[in-house]
């Protein structure tokens, strides 16, 4: 039986590009910071995106997931407005924000089946 291709890798292995996270900055400002702050830090009931908190939420999922919850439940007020390419780059910029460093490719579909969410650098 063939193996899937691709193995399983972390995040912190670079699994965008610092042109897609600049991409998925205008994208939040136009899109997300209304309710969670141009600082990610959330108000009220709206959590923060970044942060050891927001780091632990998503610890062991992977990126896709990440990238379809926002591209499925948000912006609250329209959710699914952000197709799946926009919201693949909020995710870049949100990686980038919570000091996950960019890599040589861009983020895509198939990558970000395979990109967990490690809350630390695996071996730090």
């Amino acid at each position: 039986m063939p193996q899937a291709q691709g193995a399983m890798r972390s995040v912190w292995d670079g699994v965008y590009t610092s042109a897609q996270a600049d991409k998925g900055k205008a994208l939040f400002g136009d899109n997300c910071a209304k309710c969670h702050g141009g600082t990610l830090d959330g108000n009220d009931e709206i959590p923060a995106l970044k942060g050891s908190h927001f780091m632990a939420d998503w610890e062991s999922q992977t990126a896709a997931e990440l990238i379809n919850r926002v591209h499925t439940t948000m912006p609250m007020d329209d959710p699914g407005k952000l197709s799946t390419p926009s919201a693949t780059s909020v995710v870049a910029y949100l990686l980038q924000q919570n000091g996950i460093p960019a890599g040589n490719s861009e983020l895509t579909d198939l990558t970000a089946s395979q990109a967990r969410i490690d809350a630390q650098k695996p071996g730090s």
